[in-house]
């Protein structure tokens, strides 16, 4: 079996594969195995994120859950060949001692991170009714539209 990164090769085998990921955390959370992360006003418990080839896992404050986690993966490389690259990967706690968060990461084997971070291009944790913090998002799209504006402008337009 060789091992490969979470980098997808073809769509639909590995949304399939991705599928079964989620399918180990449903059951995990069912069986009492881990708990998500429970949302205000009795909204749902949200356990995972996926958005292409990226996890974002949410849990509780519990020790056995991040440690059932790092089983979980570790299973779900074993089925299907998909290594989570652990270099690239970050535990973040709220409401936990730092040193609590960097025992368990060092189990898992990736690295401690803080809030405020960058996910997904989108500073997290930051307050966002501040102007100054939309500005990595305002650059993206800055640069986004003007590839675009440049590819629709004829010629002579594109020489002003």
């Amino acid at each position: 079996m060789t091992t490969v990164d979470l980098n997808p090769l073809s769509p639909l085998p590995f949304l399939l594969v991705m599928e079964a990921l989620s399918n180990i955390f449903v059951k995990a959370g069912e069986a009492g195995l881990f708990k998500g992360f429970k949302t205000p006003n009795n909204g749902p418990k949200i356990s995972h994120l996926f958005y292409a080839d990226d996890a974002l896992i949410l849990g509780e404050r519990d020790k056995d859950s991040m440690l059932n986690v790092a089983r979980f993966l570790r299973i779900f490389y074993m089925c299907s060949g998909l290594k989570l690259n652990l270099h690239k990967s970050n535990l973040v706690g709220l409401g936990v001692e730092d040193w609590e968060i960097n025992e368990i990461a060092k189990v898992i084997g990736c690295e401690m991170d803080n809030i405020p971070l960058t996910y997904l291009g989108i500073t997290v944790g930051t307050n966002m009714n501040k102007i100054s913090n939309w500005n990595p998002v305002i650059e993206v799209f800055d640069k986004m539209l003007s590839l675009w504006k440049s590819k629709t402008l004829s010629i002579g337009g594109g020489l002003l």
